[in-house]
């Protein structure tokens, strides 16, 4: 069989869903969208190896019509087509993108690595040339792909068009990120084929043991995107794909003492930013957060994540969202301490995956709202000491920078001068000119150049 024979199966599989009603069409429909283009680029010489290209996606393909064969009759299937299947089955009111992302996450995490094989012996895994073309290969599917999201999306538009502001604001951002998607999934494929075809030299039985081990990282994750929410956001904190941990290694399960404190990338933005623009960002932050202004204090955290921690633009987005949340949850008087705490952890693990720091989300996520409480029995409790702030903050900066609480505290108290400005400001009417904002900027610039040295000493 070769892909055109694949083409015509899955175009009579597709009329045979389409009048069941079946949920599975939306990927369905998608993948043999895709498949077409990459027959027509076959027809185009795109390829260094066009028939090892139509043999690798004939053996891609069969894998996903093997199990949605098997499915239809009731037989089992791998794990991560299951959870994709049932979401099909039990959700029919599920957005067709969702089960586009869902079946594409099975296929490519756990499909794709077997194809592969299928086509690649361990011998020319092992060989450096080979491998070099097989691989260039792998990656002009990339390209491929990348040209098929516009149409993609305009696909689904039209059975299901943006229904809030917020998706039709999201969209271009949409198909950003699916590109990156894709390119990172297709990296962490390539590493995962090669270290199932080492267990397969290794023998069956070693085989059979990674193969399961992926089955269980795929199910796993399509069974995380297939949760309500903001999926986006939850694939900018996770990544598509999933990656079998190597020989040398460990898995996300191994490698790390309980309890103990990864060590600190000294070189890392995290402590290298610049307390003059991150104390000007945060200044805009605050007159935003009391203006209750929530798209500019969105854009603004933005800025302020980025440029304070360092993070990707993917989870920047993610992060500035929930500290977003975090803070509508907590503006109310009384707020939801225990909403803002979840969202907050979130985001510090947003920070422990891209620095390695803190140790404990949740940790650093109380200390984080125990300030905010501190700051806000200071701000109605008049003529109060800011004493229990400023040990609040100081806490805070101690555990998230991994630095003595005494080095941090004159950062501390800048910060905590800077509140009271604010609060100044906030009880004087809020006023967009007011001279206080340049007051509290500057407290604020003070407060990150001393939290800077602190850390670098």
């Amino acid at each position: 069989m070769g892909i055109d024979e694949v083409i015509e199966r899955m175009t009579a599989l597709a009329e045979e869903l389409r009048r069941d009603s079946d949920g599975r069409l939306a990927f369905h429909n998608t993948y043999l969208r895709t498949t077409e283009a990459v027959a027509q680029a076959l027809r185009d010489g795109f390829f260094a190896d066009p028939e090892w290209v139509d043999r690798w996606d004939v053996a891609f393909a069969e894998l996903y019509l093997d199990a949605l064969d098997a499915d239809r009759r009731g037989e089992p299937v791998p794990e991560p087509w299951a959870v994709a299947f049932r979401a099909a089955a039990d959700q029919p009111d599920l957005p067709a993108v969702r089960h586009v992302l869902l079946g594409m996450n099975a296929h490519i995490n756990y499909d794709l690595p077997q194809a592969l094989l299928a086509v690649i012996s361990d011998a020319e895994f092992g060989d450096r040339d080979v491998r070099a073309r097989r691989e260039a290969d792998h990656r002009k599917i990339d390209e491929v792909l990348s040209v098929r999201v516009g149409a993609e999306d305009a696909e689904l538009q039209q059975t299901e068009p943006p229904a809030t502001w917020q998706d039709r604001v999201l969209q271009p951002l949409n198909r950003m990120a699916t590109r990156r998607f894709l390119r990172e999934s297709r990296e962490k494929v390539w590493a995962n084929a090669l270290e199932l075809s080492k267990a397969r030299a290794a023998g069956p039985d070693s085989y059979a043991a990674r193969l399961a081990e992926l089955e269980k990282l795929s199910g796993a994750r399509v069974a995380d995107l297939e949760r309500p929410g903001p999926v986006l956001l939850r694939l900018a904190a996770r990544g598509f794909g999933v990656r079998l941990a190597g020989e040398d290694q460990p898995s996300a399960y191994q490698g790390r003492t309980p309890g103990a404190r990864p060590r600190r990338r000294p070189a890392s933005v995290l402590w290298s930013f610049d307390p003059v623009k991150v104390g000007n960002m945060e200044t805009n932050l605050w007159v935003t957060y009391y203006r209750r202004q929530w798209a500019r204090f969105l854009v603004t955290s933005l800025l302020v994540v980025r440029d304070t921690f360092g993070m990707d633009w993917l989870r920047t987005i993610h992060g500035a969202w929930l500290v977003l949340r975090a803070n509508q949850l907590w503006a109310p008087n009384p707020g939801d301490p225990d909403g803002a705490r979840r969202c907050m952890t979130r985001f510090y693990a947003l920070l422990l995956l891209t620095h390695g720091v803190p140790a404990d989300p949740a940790r650093a996520a109380r200390l984080e709202v125990d300030w905010w409480a501190a700051h806000r029995e200071h701000q109605y409790d008049e003529g109060s000491d800011d004493g229990p702030l400023v040990t609040a903050l100081a806490r805070l900066y101690s555990y998230v920078y991994d630095t003595a609480e005494e080095a941090v505290r004159p950062a501390a108290q800048h910060r905590a001068r800077a509140m009271d400005i604010s609060d100044r400001w906030v009880a004087e009417g809020r006023e967009p000119g007011s001279p206080l904002i340049a007051t509290e900027r500057a407290e604020l610039v003070r407060c990150y150049a001393a939290l800077l040295a602190a850390v670098h000493r």
